[in-house]
């Protein structure tokens, strides 16, 4: 019997109100990621791709349709569990670092673990390990203003790895870096991948979600049609062949 996708979303629809007008973010989306596949979601700005991550990774709530993780539906779980399932089984790499200017490196990255109950022995333990193993051994005791920006970037990987999660969740994580500061970046996401974790890797730029097995395109708040590899690199223009055309009827956005 074939094993369930890690993470499955249904019919799924997610709507904003801006000013007057109600925007439909994501109109009717089906996805699913399975165990151990690395996945890039890729689309221009405003396509509804950061929304998609939130809603799959439950961040955000979803106006209709499921979303489940390991076989857990979503919206029927209390704000309690869905903390406690993120806390204890994902872990987060977001554009901007998010790190807390009064702590170091170390006590950054070893945040997570405290709150699942962690000594605080083990968790400054594992947090040294997890900046040794992006390269930041010997940057523990600096302060986030004392990093630079891929640094910081950086010290958010070792976060997210020190619990050594299932599933990472990744929207634009180099988006603010230099070339040099995003390769290493995104090496550090395929070492998590060949570990055995799950990547879901939001991106606009299309050299980097030829890096992963598998691409899902966001147009307009809909998924088009399934691409099963990630293009080569003659096929990653917007337009190129690799890709579908917008299902009939997606929703005009301005």
């Amino acid at each position: 019997m074939p094993s369930q996708p890690l993470v499955v979303a249904a019919g799924v629809v997610k709507s904003y109100s801006s000013g007057n007008a109600v925007v439909r973010a994501l109109d009717h989306v089906d996805v699913s990621i399975e165990a151990g596949e690395f996945v890039a979601v890729v689309g221009p700005s405003g396509s509804g791709k950061t929304t998609l991550l939130n809603c799959l990774a439950g961040l955000d709530d979803v106006d209709a349709g499921t979303v489940m993780i390991d076989g857990v539906v979503l919206g029927q779980s209390s704000d309690a569990d869905r903390t406690d399932q993120r806390a204890e089984t994902m872990g987060f790499v977001f554009q901007a670092a998010t790190l807390l200017p009064a702590f170091t490196a170390q006590e950054n990255v070893a945040l997570p673990l405290l709150l699942t109950a962690r000594s605080t022995r083990e968790a400054r333990r594992a947090a040294r390990d997890a900046l040794a193993q992006v390269g930041l051994g010997d940057r523990t005791d600096h302060y986030p203003a004392e990093l630079s920006g891929g640094e910081q970037q950086r010290v958010a990987i070792a976060r997210a790895l020190v619990k050594r999660p299932r599933l990472v969740w990744a929207d634009e994580p180099t988006g603010n870096l230099d070339t040099t500061s995003a390769a290493q970046v995104l090496s550090l996401l395929e070492e998590l991948h060949a570990g055995g974790a799950t990547i879901v890797l939001v991106t606009h730029d299309r050299s980097i979600a030829a890096r992963a097995d598998r691409v899902i395109e966001v147009l307009d708040g809909r998924v088009l049609a399934p691409v099963t590899a990630a293009p080569a690199a003659s096929a990653v223009a917007f337009g190129g062949t690799a890709l579908a055309p917008p299902a009939e009827g997606a929703v005009e956005r301005s």
